[in-house]
């Protein structure tokens, strides 16, 4: 059997994660996405994925990856929605290879996490966060189902899993509950064991916020 590819999107580094803007300037928003994205890729490296490539939205996205020494697939030209991305970086890795998506901002995340999502004999495997969205999505092979990304994921893609007759399992991990969207997120994280490189980030990211505008 064909050894499982990891998709790791990346949307451009500093020009997401708009909820933390009213803290975090764009370059600090690009430091945290990038440190978060060398955790998340270097769990799915220690839990023996032979192919882990980065999804890039954009040139400093595919810079990323590449100084990470991993595998790129940029966005085709004029491609805007996540869904349209990760198919057209389907297609290349391949439909009938299996294939796992993982959020790229989940700092947490560890090898265990990432071998507890692959164990389930099932042909749809959902690790939803906490807000309801999907961390983790594991799709054997990948035609089997589209993807649904965005807020209540979770369900949309254990529905598409039941609409294509497609075995499921739902995996809850905590190191794939807390991804990172908002301030509250961010300082969470200061009480918990993290990635390397977001443990190294995060006192600067805490420390140097703005202030945000009263009222």
């Amino acid at each position: 059997m064909a050894p499982t590819v990891a998709l790791v999107p990346l949307r451009t580094p500093g020009a997401g994660k708009s909820r933390l803007a009213t803290v975090l300037d764009p370059e600090q928003r690009a430091a945290l996405a990038i440190a978060m994205l060398a955790d998340v890729t270097a769990a799915l490296g220690a839990a023996g994925l032979d192919e882990v490539i980065v999804v890039a939205g954009g040139r400093r996205a595919a810079t990323a990856g590449d100084e990470l020494g991993l595998p790129v697939l940029v966005d085709p030209p004029g491609c805007r929605r996540l869904d349209d991305a990760l198919a057209a970086a389907t297609q290349r890795v391949g439909s009938h290879r299996d294939v796992v998506v993982v959020a790229a901002d989940l700092p947490r995340l560890r090898a265990c996490d990432v071998r507890a999502v692959l164990e389930p004999d099932a042909e749809v495997v959902i690790a939803p966060t906490a807000a309801g969205g999907t961390g983790a999505l594991v799709r054997r092979p990948a035609a089997v189902i589209g993807t649904a990304f965005g807020p209540g994921s979770a369900v949309a893609h254990r529905a598409l899993a039941l609409a294509a007759g497609a075995r499921s399992a739902h995996v809850d991990r905590d190191g794939i509950h807390h991804d990172v969207d908002t301030f509250t997120d961010l300082a969470a994280l200061h009480h918990v064991e993290l990635g390397v490189r977001t443990a190294a980030i995060l006192p600067a990211l805490l420390g140097q916020r703005r202030r945000q505008p009263a009222g």
